[in-house]
């Protein structure tokens, strides 16, 4: 019998807008896991890079984990290396992974080349969350990737009502820029009452009131939009969408988004969400949708229902360590 994990050492930077990090470790917490947090970046930038390195492989040997787990790539990798094989290593990127010249996914422009794989190859687990790139990742002699999903956090992404205009819209977008989102946001605003949250959008000439949001305003924005939109960057990779997907359900807000291989899996279409697969099929559903409030209200509830009892990130870390075993 595998012996339950009661001791965790997690790597991660705070990210304060989303929180992500935060929530996985109070999850992990809650499945009653002793959980020491290191902050290498922020360490490093009070100690120096010699100190804080000697700090993290002292605390590794005193701790004893039973568990090291890697947000991204938040530890150096020649400490990964001096770690992997003496203790479990799970690696977590919520997001999409290539190699530079490949072709693989030409388009889109992401962070985690080349290095990323060199990590997986240390790692026992590597949890991502797209299903379509795991059989890329067992080509480049990653031992053991596994999907899995994201979440939104019970007590935080939720509903909150609010009368203040600034929130209010038809229709609103929150995520960074990216040219295949300008080209849908620019046929939505020529016929929408649209607003743009999150990214360096009015050199684009939208309207955007703030760039960095916090999970409070996330909840207040999918309260005042009647209609939520999903703009994920590509839809060539099989279950591959982002995590403002989990978020905007958990805030309880009604959800258009861009269908993308293997959606159906998880959701129910007109049920929990609602997808496009075009310009013209978004522009109509827009349309359509403005006019059924009623409509609007219960797939929005039941969305909200359906990710609170099933895909928090209380599920996702019971995923993880069920996974890990």
């Amino acid at each position: 019998m595998t012996e339950r994990i009661k001791r965790m050492l997690f790597f991660a930077k705070s990210r304060k807008r989303t929180k992500t990090p935060a929530f996985l470790v109070k999850a992990f917490r809650n499945q009653g896991i002793e959980v020491k947090t290191i902050n290498y970046r922020k360490l490093e930038r009070l100690w120096g890079k010699w100190f804080t390195r000697k700090y993290i492989l002292s605390t590794f040997s005193r701790f004893q984990p039973q568990l090291v787990f890697i947000n991204t790539r938040d530890i150096p990798l020649e400490i990964l290396a001096q770690i992997s094989g003496k203790t479990k290593v799970a690696i977590y990127l919520p997001d999409l992974i290539t190699l530079p010249d490949s072709g693989y996914l030409p388009r889109v422009n992401i962070p985690y080349m080349k290095e990323m794989i060199e990590r997986g190859r240390l790692a026992d687990f590597f949890f991502i969350t797209n299903q379509g790139q795991i059989p890329f990742l067992k080509e480049q002699g990653i031992r053991n990737p596994i999907f899995i999903t994201q979440g939104c956090d019970k007590e935080e992404h939720r509903i909150i009502p609010t009368n203040n205009p600034k929130w209010k819209s038809e229709v609103a977008f929150i995520g960074k820029v990216d040219e295949v989102r300008i080209k849908l946001l620019r046929e939505v605003d020529r016929r929408f009452d649209l607003k743009v949250w999150g990214g360096d959008w009015k050199r684009y000439g939208f309207r955007c009131l703030k760039k960095d949001i916090y999970p409070h305003e996330f909840a207040q924005i999918c309260f005042g939009a009647k209609i939520m939109l999903g703009i994920d960057v590509t839809d060539e990779v099989e279950l591959s969408f982002s995590n403002r997907t989990w978020i905007t359900l958990g805030c309880g807000g009604f959800l258009l988004t861009r269908y993308v291989p293997g959606l159906e899996r998880i959701f129910v279409n007109r049920k929990h969400l609602v997808w496009y697969r075009s310009i013209e099929e978004c522009l109509r559903l827009i349309s359509e949708y403005l006019k059924k409030d009623e409509e609007r209200k219960k797939i929005s509830e039941e969305g909200y229902r359906f990710v609170h009892e099933n895909h928090t990130y209380d599920h996702v870390a019971k995923r993880i360590l069920e996974a890990i075993g």
